[in-house]
């Protein structure tokens, strides 16, 4: 139980994480594994933390994106099958193979490397070849597709686990006629696979978007990554499931990013707010001090853009944000003092400021404006019971 005060921090709710889990889950083909992605500390909401939220909850895969971050979630007590979704280095293969982490593969050298340390480790690494459909990002063309997957096969140390691949361009469009392709694609290196006599045991692609668009496609594994979250991928994905079924799964935002005010001061008229003199008080003013910055991920983007919520009042940023501070006006709202939070991002009352919301205001995806959230922000698991936990509370059976 978390006894002390923090200038910032981010709870992550644990109703919302179950709810979105159990939304995602009835939506499944039974016999696809479930697999959530933590990579770059689970999009900003802190990945040991989540992982063990998320494998409470019935998860039961995660997905990263490096062997540093396989090493963490091992490190932090998380024993969950971890499946390592881009080719690792050859310099870690010992790393890879003592970690026991399934990984991708895309090259023949990389698994001939992988494969010796495994022999050398008396141990089986398996492997989920990546398949080049149209991304051209890590995967494998058709052309050496064959000379890849028997060396795999053929490699003692190795075990082909399963074929895979990545959407292109899934989530920003309502015409997926591409991804179609990619599925096609995927389809038919599976087929020469096969036909080679070889065992593809998952054959997988579902991303968040695919996930709640395309039953289909959940083969035998999804890997769900922001929905799980309570962020729809994008307009265009939410636009296109309504479409296609005429309602949409209800997802439940899990982070909110929440601060105490350090300081309220009165600003005369006339007088500027800021570097660069870029706001000017046409009015008497009271503004607080918020004691974080872009440093800590409150992006600089956001001055003069954004808001905050104060008592479920929204207070506009006034000024540059600084690196570790930033000033909203509080002029009309009353009675505020040091100490009293202030949101940053989510619900307060009646009032929100969402991930999506961020987005617009930086020009960028919300994808950014979490994921950014510096690791010095305490992440805290609010509870069912409504009780707030760090990471060194939680339990495996919580």
């Amino acid at each position: 139980m978390v006894d002390y005060a923090l200038k910032s921090w981010c709870e992550i709710s644990q109703v919302a994480l179950r709810a979105n889990v159990r939304a995602l889950r009835l939506g499944l083909n039974p016999k696809a594994t479930f697999g959530v992605v933590v990579k770059s500390n689970a999009y900003g909401h802190g990945m040991v933390l989540c992982a063990k939220a998320f494998i409470n909850a019935g998860v039961d895969w995660l997905i990263v994106n490096s062997l540093d971050e396989v090493e963490e979630l091992r490190q932090g007590g998380v024993d969950a099958p971890i499946y390592l979704c881009v080719q690792p280095a050859p310099f870690e293969a010992e790393r890879v193979v003592e970690s026991g982490a399934r990984i991708a593969l895309c090259s023949v050298e990389v698994a001939t490397v992988i494969a010796a340390a495994a022999r050398r480790q008396r141990r089986v690494v398996r492997c989920h070849v990546k398949v080049e459909t149209g991304t051209n990002r890590q995967g494998v063309s058709d052309d050496g597709l064959i000379d890849l997957v028997q060396s795999v096969h053929r490699l003692d140390g190795l075990a082909l686990e399963g074929l895979t691949t990545h959407f292109a361009d899934i989530e920003d469009t309502t015409d997926h006629r591409f991804a179609k392709g990619q599925i096609e694609a995927l389809a038919a290196s599976v087929s020469t696979v096969r036909g080679l006599g070889i065992e593809v045991p998952m054959v997988h692609a579902a991303n968040s978007a695919a996930t709640l668009l395309w039953p289909e496609t959940h083969g035998d594994l999804v890997r769900v990554g922001i929905a799980a979250y309570g962020l729809w991928p994008s307009k265009e994905t939410y636009a296109a499931v309504l479409q296609r079924s005429g309602d949409a799964v209800e997802l439940c935002p899990v982070l909110s990013w929440k601060a105490r005010i350090a300081q309220v001061k009165e600003v005369p008229e006339g007088d500027y707010i800021g570097y660069g003199r870029t706001f000017r008080a046409t009015h008497g003013m009271r503004i607080g001090i918020v004691p974080l910055g872009y440093y800590e991920g409150y992006d600089r983007r956001l001055s003069n853009l954004g808001h905050v919520l104060v008592e479920g009042i929204r207070a506009p940023v006034r000024g540059r944000v600084c690196m570790n501070m930033f000033m909203i006006d509080l002029t009309h709202v009353e009675g505020v003092c040091p100490g009293q939070v202030v949101t940053l991002m989510g619900q307060d009352g009646s009032e929100a400021v969402s991930a999506e919301m961020w987005g617009d205001w930086l020009g960028s995806i919300h994808y950014e404006a979490i994921s950014r959230i510096h690791v010095n922000q305490v992440r805290l698991l609010r509870t069912q019971e409504g009780a707030l936990c760090a990471l060194e509370d939680l339990v495996s059976d919580e």
